[in-house]
């Protein structure tokens, strides 16, 4: 094995989000390849409460919220110091900031910027110091287009396969969502595609999970007429995802913005299931064309989900998106990639 690199996560937001599943997905593969990972976060964040369950070492710093408080730059510096820091690895704009500053008293330290969320990338003059972006995809990386375009690199987020379960082909069709309950996640057109499904006689259930985060349960319930609230099941959080997207026939992804990363769109065709989406971030870097539709359009989405109300269609295009992940969006790539430029910028 190569020499261990050690490399410090800056991440400044309190909760977790997309961008904190990239870094812990990201220093998982760096850990298992036998290197050294730390992290910079809040103070009773759940990056810091994850962080600790995995044994990474951890430093306080300040949230996003808040002014920067230049004993903290002092105070990472000795950190860094003091565990011989090879890689900076900044997550949010902030931290790419708090990183350029330490860059110019750890004259040898290497820094990273990773991109996994939706921001507008802005241009800085923090970007002169960075060695490397590594966007989530290339929805982000166009981002970076008239930044430091030369100096950034796409790798797409992967999970190891999970265990493939063929469909039943026993109606009523079931259809389901995967995500919290959240303005941006679309659920508004979700139900109204729905009901309008019903309201033409097929014959379908549907099926919502995920944690109630800006939105309500009850209120997307009054959405949907008393005649067809039986066709409709909430099951809020769900810690096993598979058992939820192998219990479905097709997948719908409705976000009406954000999806900079995806990873629901990942555990839907790693499951091999038919999946419909919007037209937002990169979901079009995962999803085939044919079965794209229009963000916030209900009617576009209900005509595409009749149009796929077969059997051997659901399975045959389910059995496709596994086979383009294995092709394209593997673990294995991931993994690969992520140790790849991690070594080559220190080696």
């Amino acid at each position: 094995m190569k020499e261990q690199l050690k490399i410090l996560n800056i991440i400044d937001i309190p909760w977790y989000s997309g961008l904190s599943d990239y870094a812990f997905a990201q220093s998982d593969i760096l850990e298992k390849a036998g290197h050294i990972i730390y992290f910079a976060c809040p103070k009773n964040s759940l990056s810091e409460k994850l962080a600790k369950e995995k044994g990474y070492k951890t430093i306080n710093i300040q949230d996003r919220k808040k002014i920067l408080n230049p004993f903290i730059i002092i105070k990472l510096i000795n950190f860094i110091r003091k565990e011989g820091i090879d890689i900076l690895n900044a997550h949010t704009g902030k931290t790419q900031s708090i990183a350029y500053i330490i860059s110019l008293f750890c004259h040898n330290i290497k820094l990273i910027r990773t991109k996994a969320d939706t921001k507008k990338a802005t241009k800085s003059f923090t970007y002169s110091r960075i060695d490397l972006i590594i966007c989530g995809s290339k929805y982000i990386k166009d981002m970076f287009s008239n930044i430091n375009n030369k100096k950034s690199v796409v790798i797409y987020k992967s999970i190891i396969l999970p265990e493939y379960k063929q469909i039943m082909k026993e109606k009523p069709f079931k259809i389901g969502i995967l995500g919290r309950l959240d303005p941006v996640k679309g659920h508004i057109y979700f139900i109204k595609a729905a009901v309008d499904i019903l309201s033409k006689g097929y014959n379908c259930n549907f099926f919502i999970s995920g944690k109630e985060a800006n939105i309500k349960w009850k209120e997307l319930l009054e959405l949907i007429p008393d005649n067809f609230k039986y066709a409709f099941t909430y099951s809020g959080y769900v810690d096993d995802v598979y058992k939820f997207i192998s219990d479905c026939h097709i997948g719908v992804i409705s976000s009406i913005s954000s999806e900079a990363v995806s990873r629901v769109a990942i555990e839907w065709m790693s499951s091999g299931r038919l999946v419909i989406s919007s037209n937002v971030g990169c979901l079009g870097e995962f999803v085939s064309d044919e079965y794209i539709v229009p963000r916030m359009d209900s009617y576009a989405l209900s005509k595409k989900i009749i149009e796929k109300l077969d059997f051997n269609v659901i399975e045959k295009a389910g059995l496709e998106n596994l086979q383009r992940i294995k092709n394209n969006f593997s673990y294995e790539k991931f993994y690969k990639e992520t140790l790849s430029v991690f070594e080559e910028l220190v080696y």
